[in-house]
């Protein structure tokens, strides 16, 4: 590899990074009486899965 962009990470969108890089994604509801933690998928479907699982808005946050 002679140059960066012949680098093949740099063709993956964010979703996709965050899927090979396997982050946690930490929801809560506001009083954090319900909290679930969601690995290697974005953010949208973590949001989706936890609104749905909690029965209310919920809020999610990526975790280093």
């Amino acid at each position: 590899m002679k140059n960066l962009s012949s680098f093949e990470a740099f063709k993956l969108n964010k979703a996709q990074m965050g899927a090979i890089a396997g982050g946690t994604i930490y929801c809560y509801v506001s009083d954090t009486a319900k909290e679930a933690y969601f690995e290697a998928t974005t953010m949208d479907e973590a949001q989706a899965g936890a609104d749905k699982a909690f029965g209310e808005t919920a809020t999610c946050e990526e975790l280093a």
